[in-house]
């Protein structure tokens, strides 16, 4: 079997789907966000697409060890190990559907197939309290029992308005049950003195996990805030490949990992940085919140996993249209996932919805 032509569409969501084609009829499915899917799809088709074209898409180690050693110039931040991770979670999938099974046997087998998902509400620096609140009680009837709440900062905005952010919190902390976690996302908004401040409170308020309180580029910021605070402290969404994992943990030395399926450089990337946290003793809770592609791969690795002992990222906000991109998306139930038994992802493009979606 070899790969015969890669296809990349970029799609209105600011999502970029791959589909890896080969001359036996098997496609495998990718995705690349966050980062822009133009610029990516013109990176795709111009770099890696000759790189993989004629060669055997299961040889999927050796394959993104080639794509990323000849780009190297290109990375390794967002650009580069966004676009690898694309085509690596498809070369998985097409992998996995040779053999007629799920991607989570290829890898080895799952821990669980049924994995509690924590919803992830966004945007809170622009919301009143209450507001957010609503939003939380809205998920809650929906049969969701755990949460975070992220205010989208980002590390230009330092400090802006920590006071509210703690309202926003307080707010919905108080009115969930005790039994339903609550988490808190800085989203890099806080130097380190504020977000130590930041933690104290949070942990007085029974805070699951404080995620990201300092920028991206501050580990020894971060090291600061993990050491002070008895709060798990976690990071690394925006951190690349293993070499800036390993960096993370013995600079930083947050208490769990978040990788990014995508960013982070697609399954066979990721599952280096599960087990580079495994031989540190950090818990791995990644990064991944909408319903698409790249979450069903972030699911299929983090179910083989034993140390996958806390809820997986969701998103309402990034979900609603992606769902409909599928034949069959992944059935949510009570605030739990269950992985389907159809080989390689389980999900089938539908052209129909897919059409729609296409920037012209």
């Amino acid at each position: 079997m070899i790969i015969t032509n890669i296809k990349s569409t970029p799609l209105k969501t600011g999502a970029l789907i791959i589909e890896v084609e080969t001359d036996e009829g098997l496609k495998g499915l990718g995705e690349c966000y966050i980062v822009d899917p133009i610029v990516v799809k013109t990176f795709i088709d111009r770099k890696l697409a000759p790189i993989l074209i004629g060669k055997d898409p299961t040889n999927v180690v050796s394959l993104w060890d080639e794509m990323f050693y000849n780009t190297t110039r290109f990375g390794p931040m967002g650009l580069q190990t966004a676009a690898i991770g694309a085509l690596d979670i498809a070369l998985w999938d097409i992998s996995a559907r040779a053999i007629g099974q799920p991607v989570y046997k290829l890898l080895g087998g799952a821990s669980k197939t049924r994995i509690q998902l924590y919803i992830s509400q966004g945007m809170g620096r622009l919301k009143e309290p209450l507001e957010m609140r609503s939003e939380i009680e809205k998920a809650l009837e929906d049969g969701y029992r755990a949460f975070k709440i992220r205010m989208d900062w980002d590390s230009h905005r330092l400090d802006q308005n920590p006071k509210k952010d703690m309202m926003r919190f307080e707010i919905c902390r108080d009115f969930l049950p005790e039994d339903v976690p609550l988490s808190f996302d800085a989203n890099n908004g806080y130097s380190s003195s504020v977000a130590i401040t930041q933690g104290r409170i949070l942990e007085n308020m029974g805070a699951s996990h404080f995620e990201e309180p300092v920028a991206q580029h501050d580990l020894q910021g971060l090291k600061e805030c993990a050491r002070a605070l008895d709060i798990p402290v976690s990071f690394g969404e925006q951190q690349h490949t293993r070499w800036q994992f390993r960096d993370l943990i013995e600079l930083g030395n947050p208490d769990i990992m978040q990788p990014d399926i995508v960013l982070a450089g697609g399954i066979t990337e990721s599952r280096r940085i599960y087990d580079l946290a495994g031989t540190y003793g950090k818990l791995v809770m990644p990064h991944c919140p909408s319903a698409g592609i790249a979450s069903a791969a972030s699911l299929q690795l983090y179910s083989t996993y034993l140390t996958a002992v806390r809820p997986h990222e969701y998103s309402i906000e990034f979900s609603g249209q992606a769902s409909s991109l599928f034949n069959q998306p992944y059935k949510i139930s009570n605030g739990y996932v269950e992985l389907p038994e159809e080989p390689g992802l389980g999900l089938e493009l539908n052209q129909k919805a897919l059409q729609k979606l296409i920037i012209e």
